[in-house]
């Protein structure tokens, strides 16, 4: 009986035990997953959907590229050279500018593609953006017409395509509105297709291959004498700088406690996100007419009222010749682009036959020829012709009286030169006749006069009563025979 009660408690010991064991292991393995979870979600945290919404993105990462650097292979320097202003050396001042702003805004990081005079290819150029997950790369120009002094004004470029389009005309709007308030006429944003279908310019081309939205500043004509006010030096390169980071800190909805600006509420334009491509205006303005409405014959003044229409992209420029179109002024600014009738007026030189005629622009600088006027000759004297007569009359009348002055001088001299020679007569005295005052010459002359022919009508009295006396005489004679 002791062996068999010790035997059974032995087994009822061991499996308890074994129980006790199995019970620790399940509940083991059961809070081990739940722990290590805990552990996992507590490294990386993860906050509500709601709190992530009403949160600002942080670590907004903006890529300027400040436009060419380095030497082309023709040994110039890259990018645009007018009047001793380098194009390359003008976009890193104003890019430098751009960025020491920006970082004044809070949770901006700022980047350059160049801060030399490096030559980077635009794939470099994207593809350093790329590796610092940029939100929005600008490239930053200015530009130069061909033939110098022929456009005016600044321009964006954004991509043809999908949501960067959108994104980048939303922000040029911001810019253009900017640059107008500083007095440089806007040429519009644009877009610009190569022959292949794709953005023309590279930097946008391939931005949109990254995914980054693009868009390049065309900030002013540097050889242009509209423009050339606003780029003449370093100041107004930053000044352009500092613009640009305002309309990137009113876009992206920017604050700073520093500059004291807060544009968390800034309205900006909601432009859809185009389902085709935004292609460019190929086709020249749809209408382009004019009027004579005035023309004032004495002083060459004519008055034209000019009428054009773009229904792609609108007016830009117009220019005007009044020789038929031989020769055209200068491109001038349309003005009000709302409207599509115009007034100017043109000074045409004198002693010719006006042909007027009027060319218009739309937004990608193509030109509609307007009808042309004939009008009736203008010979009229101008300002400078009336002042040449004037001159003309007046140099005449100084000769005549230099000449009238020189012969009173003369005189005077021959009247010195004669005084002269009588203080020598007196020197050396000559008998002199005794010279009778005229009057009494005169007078005695007069007398002399009458008394001879008194004389002379008395002989002739008495040959004549001589005469009748003999003839007296005569008769008597006859008679006494």
């Amino acid at each position: 009986m002791t062996i068999s009660f010790r035997h059974l408690c032995s087994n009822q010991i061991f499996r308890i035990l074994q129980g006790a064991i199995l019970l620790f292991l399940v509940v083991a393995l059961c809070l081990l997953p739940a722990k290590t979870l805990s552990a996992q979600e507590e490294s990386v945290p993860q906050p509500a959907e709601d709190a992530v919404q009403e949160l600002p993105k942080e670590n907004l990462v903006i890529v300027l590229d400040p436009g060419h650097g380095g030497m082309a292979d023709d040994g110039r320097p890259e990018g645009g050279v007018y009047d001793g202003f380098m194009e390359k050396e003008m976009n890193l001042i104003l890019a430098e500018a751009m960025k020491e702003e920006l970082e004044k805004y809070e949770g901006v990081t700022v980047y350059l593609t160049r801060t030399g005079d490096q030559r980077l290819s635009l794939e470099e150029r994207v593809n350093f953006a790329k590796s610092v997950d940029a939100d929005f790369l600008f490239c930053l120009h200015f530009n130069l017409s061909k033939d110098h002094n022929t456009l005016f004004g600044a321009e964006c470029w954004v991509s043809a395509f999908d949501r960067y389009y959108s994104e980048g005309y939303a922000f040029a709007d911001i810019e253009m509105e900017a640059l107008e308030k500083l007095g440089l006429y806007s040429r519009g944003i644009k877009t610009r297709l190569n022959d292949e279908g794709v953005d023309y310019y590279g930097i946008i081309r391939h931005s949109v291959e990254q995914n980054i939205p693009c868009v390049l500043i065309e900030h002013c004509h540097m050889d242009h004498e509209n423009d050339r006010p606003f780029c003449e030096g370093r100041a107004q390169w930053e000044a352009f700088g500092r613009l640009d980071a305002a309309s990137v800190a009113k876009y992206f909805h920017l604050k700073s406690d520093v500059l004291g600006v807060d544009y968390s509420d800034y309205p900006t334009l909601d432009v859809p996100v185009p389902t085709g491509v935004v292609r460019p205006d190929t086709t020249e303005p749809d209408v382009c007419m004019i009027e004579v409405t005035r023309q004032e014959m004495e002083t060459g003044e004519i008055t034209v009222a000019l009428s054009a229409t773009d229904y792609d992209s609108g007016m830009l420029y117009y220019d005007y010749s009044y020789d038929g179109g031989e020769t055209f002024v200068p491109r001038l600014a349309w003005g009000d682009k709302t409207q599509d009738t115009i007034t100017f007026t043109i000074q045409v030189p004198p002693h010719i036959i006006p042909q007027i005629v009027a060319r218009a622009y739309n937004g990608y600088d193509l030109f509609t020829e307007s009808n042309l006027v004939p009008l009736p000759s203008m010979d009229y004297k101008t300002e400078e012709e009336i002042a040449a007569e004037l001159a003309e009359k007046e140099a005449a009348e100084a000769a005549a009286k230099a000449a009238e002055e020189a012969e009173a001088a003369e005189l005077e001299r021959k009247r010195e030169a004669a005084k002269g020679d009588t203080i020598e007569v007196r020197r050396t005295p000559e008998p002199e006749e005794p010279k009778n005052d005229p009057s009494v010459k005169y007078f005695l002359t007069v007398c002399l006069v009458c008394a001879l022919s008194v004389v002379g009508m008395a002989l002739a009295m008495a040959l004549i009563i001589k005469s009748r006396k003999r003839r007296r005489r005569r008769r008597r004679r006859r008679r006494k025979r």
